[in-house]
């Protein structure tokens, strides 16, 4: 202990506070909240009976900083915010930044719509979620919209507005038709309830409904009807499997659970809504040797409700936490009401907690087995290539090349990286050609490896003169081996190339069906056994760059199609355009979109959203 720290420790108030860990470089490496600063920090410095997280920590600490609050909610609240802003390295960081999908129905609309919507803000609207899977809530509702015939358009319809032509999900008797005021607010409204029960789960009216609609269609032999109805009834009842009662008076709950071991903790949330659980998530926070599991839920629960879009009025963890009472004004702040935490002691809760656990448990050991598959994988991959190849050292660094066109002029080749036998994609790189206009794979595969090489070169001597740091350069380290997709001609096009720099190239051989058969070298094809990690490898190489180099010609077609298709519609200019691929990415997906996908991409209204659907139904090639 240094004597700046001896000195500051007298300095220590008994009074809450923030503390600040620095290091010799003046980095953040911890920061924590005391109720007692004196006491806290006090007990870094004089004890030695530490875990050795807190251990190393300790070793790296040159001075400390401290902070006083009025009260253990203000330090809670500031050790969060500092947390947020420098992420210090031995704190335990929550990582994961998802958002969860949320259905929104604007209720204080005079027409109210269902949204899909991954944020929750104090709108005056109703939230139903978070669900788990976006997929199964755009099902949802587009189920829901189906059953009760609303609006799919997201206008802002004012009191007293114009009555104007009825879209086209009115004349597909899709929409009870509120653009020509064909239905009142009250009556809207009341299918708005209807549909709010059947989310919540009341679903029994709206299947008796379909269930008799479905009866009088058959006997008029109205067989498509009947269809309809029958495929109604089954993705109801899909959507209640979906959903498991866990408590019986339908509260919403988070039950949170984890399992910690070696070093590694997984935590497990799961999703009580309406007293049915929607979904679940597990989360993985590293460095927890010695640091006991209410520590780590404690630390948990501030990280992930300081950010959540939504928090429910009751939480269940597996164990008691220190300053419960502070963390639930924490979170009740939030959520701007009251908010409870509890620990299940028996009952179908009690049991609920040992179901996540178990839960946490499952996902934490088949965590560990990917990791030791994953290396075991790659180490007996890369020493059998090292063979295979007669390598002086293992691949460690491989990069491997692909080209794709649709004929002369619209030529591209692509780079992929695999580093430590697993793909890198910071280093891929894409090439258009420049110089090669006919369809010429070997001069393709000849420009895209000059380019490549030609830059490493370049950064080679720059970081020689010291004008370069290595760790800034996008061409280099070179690869220990260079893989190009196809035969003999396409290694033969590349040697010049690569020759000067020693590098060893193989080509990827296809068989008759185009799946990876082998390798050839200098010597001619080199046998390789299919079952082996290094074939598994190789065809993951091979895959991976067609993947690339596909959707890369893929993506430079879509632009061209887009200056092309786009502009023949009416009302999409350069800034809906724009908009269009940067929400859809491709022309493609903007073609098989519907009319509410596209309405609610901003700045696209009604009227241009049908005339894009019209315009690619119409024109179909």
């Amino acid at each position: 202990m240094n004597t700046e720290i001896n000195e500051k420790l007298k300095t220590l108030p008994d009074k809450s506070g923030v503390y600040i860990m620095k290091s010799a470089s003046g980095e953040i490496i911890y920061v924590g909240k005391a109720k007692n600063l004196k006491n806290r920090v006090r007990s870094y410095f004089k004890s030695y009976n530490h875990p050795p997280k807190v251990s190393s920590m300790i070793a790296n600490v040159e001075t400390f900083e401290y902070i006083i609050t009025d009260s253990e909610l203000e330090a809670l609240v500031l050790e969060n915010n500092l947390i947020k802003e420098n992420m210090p390295r031995y704190n335990i960081l929550l990582k994961d930044d998802k958002t969860y999908p949320f259905l929104k129905i604007t209720t204080k609309e005079l027409y109210p719509r269902i949204l899909f919507t991954r944020k929750v803000i104090k709108d005056g609207s109703r939230y139903f979620g978070p669900y788990q899977n976006s997929s199964d809530l755009k099902q949802l509702i587009a189920l829901v919209k189906e059953i009760f015939c609303l609006r799919h358009c997201n206008t802002e319809f004012l009191e007293g507005f114009a009555p104007k032509r009825p879209c086209l999900y009115y004349q597909l008797g899709q929409c009870r038709g509120v653009c020509n005021a064909c239905i009142s607010p009250d009556d809207y409204r009341a299918l708005i309830d209807k549909a709010i029960e059947f989310i919540n789960g009341n679903t029994a009216e709206a299947e008796n409904k379909l269930t008799l609609e479905m009866q009088e269609a058959s006997q008029t032999l109205d067989f498509e009807r009947a269809a309809l109805c029958r495929d109604k009834l089954s993705a109801i009842e899909s959507l209640r499997q979906k959903q498991k009662i866990t408590t019986p008076n339908g509260e919403d709950v988070d039950a949170i659970a984890l399992y910690n071991a070696n070093a590694v903790a997984c935590i497990q949330v799961f999703f009580i809504r309406n007293g049915k659980i929607i979904g679940k998530e597990h989360y993985f926070v590293n460095d927890t040797d010695g640091v006991v599991e209410s520590v780590i839920l404690s630390e948990f629960l501030r990280d992930y409700y300081s950010d959540s879009t939504f928090i429910p009025g009751r939480i269940l963890i597996q164990e008691e936490i220190e300053d419960t009472e502070l963390m639930e004004k924490f979170i009740s702040d939030k959520a701007g009401r009251t908010v409870k935490i509890k620990v299940p002691k028996i009952g179908s809760n009690a049991a609920l907690m040992r179901m996540i656990e178990s839960n946490a448990k499952k996902d934490h050991s088949e965590r560990e087995l990917k990791i030791m598959r994953d290396i075991t994988f790659k180490n007996t991959a890369l020493t059998e290539l090292t063979a295979l190849l007669e390598l002086d050292k293992p691949p460690m660094y491989i990069e491997a090349y692909d080209v794709s066109n649709l004929g002369a002029n619209s030529s591209v080749a692509s780079m992929v990286v695999y580093k430590n036998g697993k793909p890198c994609t910071a280093k891929y790189r894409n090439f258009r050609m420049k110089t090669v206009t006919t369809q010429d794979d070997y001069a393709s595969m000849h420009e895209a490896l000059t380019r490549r090489f030609t830059r490493a070169r370049s950064e080679l001597e720059l970081v020689e003169s010291g004008e370069l740091k290595l760790e800034d350069a996008s061409f280099l380290p070179l690869p220990d081996v260079v893989f190009v997709d196809g035969g003999e001609g396409h290694r033969n096009s590349v040697l010049d190339v690569v020759n000067e720099f020693s590098i060893p190239v193989f080509g990827i051989v296809k068989d008759g069906e185009h799946r990876t058969r082998g390798l050839i070298g200098q010597n001619g094809e080199i046998q390789m056994d299919k079952k082996s990690n290094a074939f598994m490898l190789l065809k993951n190489i091979q895959d991976e760059m067609h993947r690339r180099a596909v959707g890369y010609l893929e993506s430079t077609q879509n632009k061209k199609l887009a200056s092309s298709a786009l502009d023949l519609i009416p009302g999409v200019g350069t800034k809906r355009k724009k908009l269009l691929l940067s929400k859809f990415k491709s022309v493609r997906k903007i073609q098989n979109a519907t009319i509410e996908e596209l309405c609610s991409v901003e700045g696209i209204d009604a009227k241009t959203a049908e005339n894009i659907y019209s315009f690619f139904r119409q024109n179909n090639n």
